[in-house]
């Protein structure tokens, strides 16, 4: 059924959202996209810049940060990440790396247990995408079953990849493979971990070259996230200590529900955001409560798999606009949306399962941007600066717990 399939080539329909209910939101939201396409259009000409298939986008400002934020155009979303996120910079200063990696990847340096855990990877890749789907020739094949997106797999655990009979892969599997092997010598310290290969096939669905996906996969992995992909996930302990730590501020009674102990927060703490005595008796990164454990994938994905494909897509817009602050923002939003369904929970294990279910059911993107970016009652105290101030003193008390 060709209806079956989104603009992007997934399937509309899942566990918690039906064809009815997907196709009820697109009819409206495809007059949305129509409305945001014009407007975007007449933003370029303002600027002087070209509308068909533009590689520069109108420079930062209140005015570009609002359309960023209303949604790019699905056609140039790839570009607009690219040029937003200090790609042509990047790629300036750093010619030929990418093919050198490449080389390096032929010539034998990527090491076995990254290699075979890249190839056992790829056909998990979105299997309901049409772009990654393997030929009829492949289907008798049954893969591997799929394990968390934000685990590290052991060595031992590795199996050999069986080969793939010539032309029988799609294109972006073998692009994908390429951007993987690539980042994995660039990036020895990471090699490669579950969760890249959704990043690097998201990126390849949408950018325009493999270049250009190895360097924003690149840029969120040091960048944006640094120390979260990384062999001790250093990086995701503390980016969660920080969510934890903003979320007993900014949500008391869902924190009261999902911290270990379910201790109530410090009433007497400063109310100034800005100024705020930052978090007394939030849990340290070596002492995160369990339902963090469904949360490690929602920043190491960036909420592939946790957020509808166009929800995710919305946020990848202000990601790679606005930087890392927009995974907090979204992760708050979301248990903003979800507080009352938790706060009528008491069972920690129904607690956990609530937090896994509720973003995936969340097709209405708008929505969530309302409550991510609204002025009134909204996170718009939570700037960059704040989380790099926060992500600091989190990460010397977990080296001084050590």
């Amino acid at each position: 059924d060709p209806n079956a399939n989104d603009r992007y080539g997934f399937r509309k329909a899942n566990q918690y959202i039906s064809r009815g209910q997907y196709d009820e939101w697109n009819g409206q939201y495809s007059e949305y996209l129509a409305r945001r396409r014009k407007k975007w259009e007449a933003f370029l000409k303002e600027n002087g810049l070209i509308t068909d298939k533009p590689t520069r986008f109108p420079p930062h400002s209140a005015k570009a940060k609002r359309f960023v934020r209303k949604g790019i155009p699905p056609e140039w979303r790839g570009a607009a990440w690219f040029y937003y996120a200090g790609g042509p910079k990047i790629l300036a200063h750093n010619q030929g790396v990418y093919n050198d990696m490449l080389n390096r990847a032929k010539n034998g340096e990527l090491n076995e247990v990254c290699r075979d855990d890249i190839e056992r990877d790829l056909y998990r890749t979105f299997p309901d995408n049409v772009r990654f789907r393997r030929t009829a020739a492949m289907q008798g094949q049954n893969p591997a079953s799929a394990t968390p997106a934000h685990s590290r797999t052991n060595s031992t655990q590795s199996a050999n990849p069986q080969p793939r009979p010539p032309g029988s892969e799609p294109e972006i599997i073998d692009q994908l493979r390429r951007v993987l092997s690539a980042f994995a010598i660039f990036n020895p310290n990471i090699g490669y971990c579950q969760s890249l290969n959704f990043l690097g096939g998201m990126l390849l669905l949408f950018v325009e070259s493999e270049e250009h996906a190895f360097w924003l996969l690149n840029i969120i992995t040091r960048v944006y996230l640094p120390g979260t992909h990384e062999m001790n996930l250093e990086g995701s302990k503390v980016d969660l200590s920080v969510l934890m730590a903003e979320l007993q501020d900014v949500l008391p009674s869902v924190w009261t529900r999902i911290s270990d102990d379910g201790s109530v927060v410090d009433k007497t703490r400063k109310k100034s955001r800005r100024h705020r005595n930052h978090h007394k008796t939030a849990p340290a990164a070596s002492d995160l409560p369990p339902v963090t454990l469904a949360l490690t994938a929602w920043f190491m994905s960036c909420f592939i798999g946790t957020l509808p494909i166009e929800t995710t897509l919305r946020v990848w817009d202000v990601f790679f606009y606005e930087g890392s602050k927009t995974l907090f923002r979204v992760a708050l939003a979301i248990f903003k949306a979800g507080e009352n369904e938790i706060k009528a929970i008491n069972d920690p294990m129904e607690v956990f399962a609530v937090v896994q279910s509720l973003p995936r059911k969340m097709v209405d993107a708008n929505g969530l941007m309302d409550i991510c970016f609204r002025r009134r009652n909204g996170l718009n105290h939570l700037t960059s600066e704040l989380i790099d101030e926060q992500r600091a003193d989190r990460k010397e008390k977990l080296h001084t717990e050590r």
